[in-house]
């Protein structure tokens, strides 16, 4: 049984760590932009969008040729229309009226027979007087529950425009959200580990070769940095090169980063909102607003006003 269990936690492990590679080409230039999405080998998106002026064919600019010999083309000449001979209509022989059918008379119902109901005496229960009490009390009880629901019901209520934009816009609540906002966002960023591959950005011309040396330098020191320094700079030095972008990203993702970024949300996601919820009721007990500053509420008058 050992076995079995080592062998079942590799397999989780290679599961969760396995990666899902994601490639992207794109090429840009003058006159056209191209994207192709594959996972591993296969092609599951293309994107391409061309622009820049299009020559047109004689058939799309709407000319013809026309040869110079003149042709001659025969008078139409009107055709009379011709009607129709009339065909005399011969009247049709009178018909003789058809004997009136007789009608045998109908036979009268039978008259319904009428049953006579025969009275069940019913003997009369007596009800005792402890249980008619106990009942009148019950009701008395459902009545009360009945009236202290729906008072409670009335005094529920939801927060108005303006309490609720004070609730947002108070800074302890906004350094909570924006503290779990870029937590949730880091988890996001790490989920896809991204890298170029032979990436390339040739044509670039400068009116002096002084600042294009320049530039070729910086493209030399920014080789240390993991993201840019895949990326090459070509300068343009005999300009007969036009502008052109061609690369490779790769994004990598398993199931595992992939938890950690749904567990992330979850976290904190309940913890913005348990706070939203005890500020939320403590308005609602105390109808006490916090106090904000000048433009704080300057901006909540203006959205409840909005809404």
């Amino acid at each position: 049984m050992i076995w079995v269990l080592g062998v079942l936690c590799a397999l989780a492990l290679v599961a969760l760590f396995f990666p899902f590679i994601f490639w992207v080409d794109f090429s840009a230039d003058l006159n056209r932009v191209t994207v192709h999405v594959r996972f591993f080998k296969k092609a599951i998106y293309t994107y391409e969008k061309k622009f820049g002026k299009k020559e047109l064919s004689e058939e799309e600019d709407g000319f013809v040729a026309v040869d110079d010999e003149e042709t001659a083309v025969a008078p139409t000449t009107p055709v009379e229309s011709k009607s129709a001979p009339k065909v005399e209509q011969k009247p049709e022989p009178e018909k003789t009226a058809e004997p009136a059918k007789t009608t045998e008379p109908a036979t009268p119902a039978e008259p319904e027979k009428k049953v006579e109901a025969k009275e069940v005496p019913h003997p009369v229960e007596k009800k005792e007087p402890a249980k008619v009490e106990e009942k009148k009390s019950s009701e008395e009880k459902t009545s009360e529950e009945k009236s202290s629901d729906d008072d409670e019901k009335e005094k529920k209520r939801s927060l108005t425009d303006e309490e609720f934009w004070t609730l947002l816009l108070t800074p302890e609540f906004d350094v909570r959200a924006w503290w779990a906002v870029r937590h949730a966002l880091s988890a996001l960023f790490k989920l896809f580990r991204i890298r170029f591959v032979d990436c390339f950005v040739e044509g670039i011309r400068f009116q002096e070769y002084e600042n294009m040396g320049y530039a070729a330098a910086l493209n030399g020191f920014l080789k240390s940095y993991p993201y840019i320094g895949a990326w090459d700079f070509r300068m343009d030095w005999t300009r007969d090169h036009e502008p052109k972008a061609e690369g490779h990203m790769r994004a990598s993702v398993n199931l595992c980063r992939t938890l950690c970024l749904i567990l992330s949300i979850l976290f904190y996601g309940g913890i913005v909102a348990f706070t939203f919820w005890r500020r939320r009721s403590h308005i609602l007990k105390t109808n006490e607003l916090p106090e904000l500053g000048f433009i704080r509420s300057k901006i909540v008058k203006m959205m409840s006003e909005d809404d």
